[in-house]
């Protein structure tokens, strides 16, 4: 009789035990090899949309099977708040959770297509988490993982009188060194 026993987390070790004519089992052999297998969990298995705060993020949902009679899809947030519906080929926002209200937007033209990707608007940092993608018709989920981040604070420059550009951090040094050269030479 063969049985298969977990061990550490990413094998499988394989158990050979005989069973005599009696019924008792026995372990012949107890074979050392383990099967490393690559156990893929549900988050690194999603794609991940990253975006800044106030912008918006693009969910991409097009399942591989060409023309598509029903257009029907629906998208979720952490699998329990309603994002956005699009049922009978008519985007819905009926049942749409509030904070997403004037936030969504999907691509009617494409339903045909079976492009059922939504855009979502004026993200937050309260909006990251796992966003899914599901189609009844093909038993097509798909989820991916948004992450918000601040936008990169831009360097502020100012045109100088020669035509050339000059960062705030080259104003603040040349400022600086003058200063810096007259406390050094009261100094001495």
């Amino acid at each position: 009789m063969n049985s298969l026993e977990n061990s550490p987390v990413g094998c499988a070790c394989l158990l050979l035990k005989s069973v005599s004519p009696s019924g008792r089992a026995s372990t012949l052999s107890v074979l050392p090899v383990c099967f490393c297998i690559l156990l893929l969990n549900e988050a690194s298995m999603q794609d991940i949309v990253q975006g800044f705060v106030g912008d918006f993020a693009l969910f991409p949902c097009h399942p591989e099977t060409g023309q598509v009679k029903v257009h029907t899809a629906h998208w979720r947030y952490n699998d329990n708040k309603n994002v956005y519906d699009i049922l009978n080929g008519q985007g819905t926002t009926k049942e749409q959770d509030a904070e997403y209200k004037g936030r969504t937007e999907t691509f009617p033209a494409e339903y045909s297509k079976g492009n059922f990707s939504l855009r979502l608007g004026n993200l937050q940092k309260s909006d990251e988490g796992s966003y899914c993608c599901f189609i009844p018709e093909f038993d097509h989920n798909k989820c991916m993982d948004l992450q918000v981040t601040e936008k990169p604070r831009e360097i502020q420059e100012k045109q100088d009188s020669d035509g050339g550009v000059e960062s705030t951090a080259e104003r603040i040094v040349s400022l600086l060194i003058p200063l810096f050269s007259a406390t050094v030479l009261l100094c001495v």
